[in-house]
């Protein structure tokens, strides 16, 4: 990908670092005040094998609730994306997540009779779905804004191919970092502030609703 020959995908890559960001942020955040990841399949499968193994049926459950929401969500938005591949949809995609973290943190701050942990995983896994499923490329690269697993794998190859004018080794390099920043500071809310921390996502979700509407201005 040639970024200086396609500037409106050049404009689109601080919004998917964002994301990035915020997919990191929520999966260390989850992990910390539910002990189960909500961004991807392949930890939350790891846990699920080790409390089976544990005969830990509380946190298999957690996981296995995840591993729905989060699948469910990547088909929702992946489906909406193929027949609905308009970018004027962005904002619309990025405030139903942001609605749907609203309702977890209102019900667990103002209605806690009717918060749920259970319910918490599944909502928080089927938004991260959606993103997932949603925003897949930034430009001409496949960005997974919810895991690194995928873009360092493709990250190291763009590396080592070094094709001249290839920018996605930088971009992914980009992609990657922001998602492990997201998680450094997802941790560190949530370790030492809890919920009230993890609802920083909030503000990162506003500001990304912000940019991408202003991107399509």
């Amino acid at each position: 990908m040639n970024v200086r020959q396609k500037p409106e995908s050049s404009m689109k890559l601080p919004f998917y670092f964002l994301l990035a960001f915020i997919g990191g942020f929520v999966d260390a955040c989850s992990f910390v005040l539910f002990e189960a990841f909500t961004g991807h399949l392949t930890g939350n499968s790891v846990l699920s094998m080790i409390y089976v193994a544990q005969k830990d049926w509380a946190l298999l459950l957690l996981s296995v609730i995840s591993i729905f929401g989060f699948v469910l969500g990547t088909l929702t938005g992946t489906f909406t994306r193929m027949k609905s591949p308009s970018l004027v949809r962005e904002p619309y995609i990025v405030t139903l997540v942001f609605l749907l973290f609203s309702i977890v943190f209102l019900l667990h701050f103002f209605i806690p009779e009717l918060y749920s942990m259970n319910l918490a995983i599944f909502i928080i896994s089927l938004s991260m779905g959606i993103q997932n499923g949603y925003f897949n490329k930034a430009g001409d690269v496949s960005v997974h804004s919810t895991y690194v697993t995928g873009m360092t794998t493709s990250c190291i190859g763009a590396f080592l191919k070094n094709t001249p004018e290839d920018n996605s080794k930088k971009v992914l390099l980009a992609a990657v970092l922001s998602f492990i920043f997201g998680a450094l500071a997802g941790g560190f809310l949530s370790v030492n502030y809890h919920f009230a921390g993890f609802s920083v996502v909030l503000i990162l979700l506003a500001i990304a609703i912000i940019y991408s509407i202003r991107r399509h201005q």
